[in-house]
Order: structure tokens, then C-alpha cells, then sequence
């Protein structure tokens, strides 16, 4: 196929997670402006170089076949089903060769510009199905390069647009039907969350995990009023009460980070007095956990240091790289602190 004749998608689900996407009109997708923007897209953050330069050492190999469906909307096109990041990568190429960066011989123009590819001969809902399907088998029972959430919105769109009930969705996925409908309530759950009028704006698909982790627990679930039923929150206010654990505001940091921190909740909602604590602004995760498990009036000493060291492992590097100003006078206030019992200590011995 010549790669000319070939679309790139720009409503691949790869590109689902970035805050400001939003999907484009199928019967554009052959436009210039809209190719161009897909391709410049891919090589600013999709890490094309690595394949580009694999491609000029090794030549085009396809040990996959790229899988491209017909395009309807513009003579003689097709539309990459899967293969978008290989795609790319020879049109970068032969566009940075025509712009004078690159200097390809005349046989690698000729290898890049034609290659091997497979073509979906279904049409109109059993096409869609069929994509669906060789996405599903790469992306979530196959080599997975798509994350949790893009996984998700792919069983979102077998079940409300094709009507597939979550046994047939996690048959043709290779998961679980528990799993499937845990991913697709997710998704509505941050669909409700992005359609929130106090939280909408703080709405992001990093979100998904912990919503897929509170959705899997029975008591956490309904302590923050949703409902496997209705497949959505019943209770906006409690609702709310999640959202801003895991946002936080201009003065706090979110308490909750972590689908483990989503885990620990557990322990929490069940006691009146440890879910006030969680709720509070000015009471951390940690300490709802103590009055949890009761230990927070009569924590040892070797029991607070435990914790310590347990919250700070959490501290990742690319957060301690990025610490500000605030951030290195509390640590070297710790620092002191830490020096000072230690020293204290000594004297004891």
C-alpha cells in the first residue's frame, strides 16, 4: 500500500489520556491540516525517534502487519486500525528527507513509501466490531502498549455502542467479566466526575485507577454513594466528598494518590470518628488510619517512626527533584527533628 493512501487515525485511543483531547470528525480525517497536526502529535509525544532510528539501521521489518480499514469519505484512503506508530514513523522519515534533514537513499524512499499491509474487508457496524476486536487483542489481551484507562474506553464502547453484555466483552478481551464491568463503571464514574459542575475542570483520566479501585470495594463504593445499578453516583454530595480526596484544593495536596491509598479506605469508612478525620483538610490519610485501627492516642514510638518511613517512601524521585522552596524547608525541619531524637537517644545510652 502506498503510504500516501494511508490515514493516519487522530481518534486513536492512545492519545485519550491527554487532558485537552478531543476527538475529531471521521469525515476529516483525510484533511492536511488534520493529518499533519495527527503526525506532529505522535512524534512530539509518543517517542517515535527510538522507531525511526530502528527503521533507518535495520530497515522497515514487518514482522506485524499494519491493519488498515477502508476510509470512505476520500478516493482511494485507508485508515490505520492498528500500526499508528509505525506509520508515523515512515511518514517522519520521508518528510524530514524531503525538508533536507535527512538524507535517504533512493531505496530506502522506495521501501518507506510502499509497504505490506492487511485490509479489513467488513463494512458499516461489522467493520467497526472487527477494529474493535484487533484492538482489543493487541492492546488489552496482547501486548498491552495502551494504559488501563484507553483499555477501558474500548470495553466502554463494546457495551453502549454495540450492546455486548460484559460476559461477550471479556471473551473477546481475554479478562474476566467481573473485570469488564469494573472497567466500565470506572468510566462512569469519571465520566460523572468530568460532567461535575465544582469538579469537572479538575476532571483527568489519571483519575480512572482510583475510581476502578473504589468501584471494587462494596463498602467504600457505597460509603461515596455509588450505585452498580444505576451505573452512576446517587448521591452527588458524597460523590463530591471522593473527588476531593483525590484533587485536593489550592491550600491541600490530595490525600488520595494511589489506587493502595484507595485500598486503605476500607479500614476508614466503617468508623464515623476515622471518616471525619479522612474528610478533614487538616488531617491526612495516615492519621484517619490510626484512629482506624485505634492506635492513634497509644502509638508507640517505633510505631510512629514506622509510619514515617512509610510516608516518605511514598515520595517518588521525579516528586523529589521537583521539590520547591516549602518543600526543602519542611524536609530539613524533619531533618532537625530527626537529628534531635537521635541525639537525645545517645544521651539515654
Amino acid at each position: 500500500m502506498a503510504i500516501e493512501k494511508i490515514l493516519l487515525d487522530p481518534n486513536n485511543y492512545r492519545f485519550w489520556d491527554q487532558k485537552k483531547f478531543k476527538k475529531k470528525v471521521v469525515t476529516r480525517f483525510h484533511e492536511e491540516k488534520v493529518q499533519t497536526a495527527t503526525l506532529e502529535k505522535l512524534e512530539r509525544d509518543y517517542q517515535l525517534d527510538e522507531l525511526k532510528n530502528s527503521i533507518l539501521t535495520n530497515g522497515y521489518v514487518p514482522m506485524e502487519r499494519v491493519i488498515l480499514a477502508p476510509y470512505k469519505y476520500g478516493s482511494g484512503y485507508f485508515v490505520v486500525v492498528e500500526g499508528n506508530r509505525r506509520i508515523a514513523s515512515l511518514k517522519s522519515l520521508l518528510k524530514e528527507s524531503s525538508e533536507g534533514v535527512l538524507a535517504l537513499s533512493q531505496e530506502q524512499k522506495r521501501l518507506f513509501s510502499k509497504i505490506p499491509c492487511a485490509i479489513l474487508k467488513s463494512s458499516g457496524k461489522d467493520l467497526r466490531h472487527a477494529e474493535r476486536v484487533i484492538m482489543g487483542i493487541r492492546h488489552i489481551a496482547g501486548p498491552k502498549e495502551w494504559g488501563a484507562y484507553q483499555q477501558a474506553l474500548l470495553v466502554a464502547e463494546l457495551k453502549d455502542e454495540e450492546n455486548l453484555d460484559f460476559k461477550a466483552i471479556g471473551g473477546m478481551l481475554g479478562i474476566s467479566s467481573v473485570e469488564a464491568a469494573r472497567r466500565y463503571r470506572a468510566v462512569a464514574a469519571l465520566k460523572f466526575m468530568e460532567q461535575d459542575e465544582l469538579f469537572g475542570d479538575k476532571a483527568e483520566p489519571d483519575f480512572y485507577r482510583l475510581l476502578h479501585e473504589m468501584i471494587s470495594s462494596p463498602e467504600v463504593r457505597e460509603r461515596f454513594g455509588w450505585s452498580h445499578e444505576e451505573t452512576t453516583f446517587i448521591d452527588g454530595e458524597l460523590a463530591r466528598q471522593f473527588f476531593q480526596l483525590v484533587t485536593g484544593d489550592a491550600k491541600h495536596e490530595p490525600k488520595l494518590t494511589t489506587y493502595s491509598d484507595v485500598r486503605r479506605l476500607k479500614l476508614i469508612v466503617s468508623n464515623a470518628h476515622a471518616f471525619e478525620s479522612l474528610l478533614d483538610p487538616e488531617q491526612s490519610l495516615l492519621d484517619a488510619i490510626r484512629i482506624a485501627e485505634g492506635t492513634k492516642a497509644a502509638a508507640s514510638p517505633l510505631a510512629i517512626l514506622q509510619s514515617v518511613d512509610a510516608e516518605l517512601g511514598r515520595i517518588g524521585v521525579a516528586q523529589a527533584t521537583s521539590f520547591g522552596t516549602k518543600e526543602l524547608q519542611l524536609l530539613n525541619e524533619i531533618l532537625s527533628t530527626l537529628e534531635g531524637l537521635k541525639s537525645l537517644a545517645k544521651k539515654e545510652k
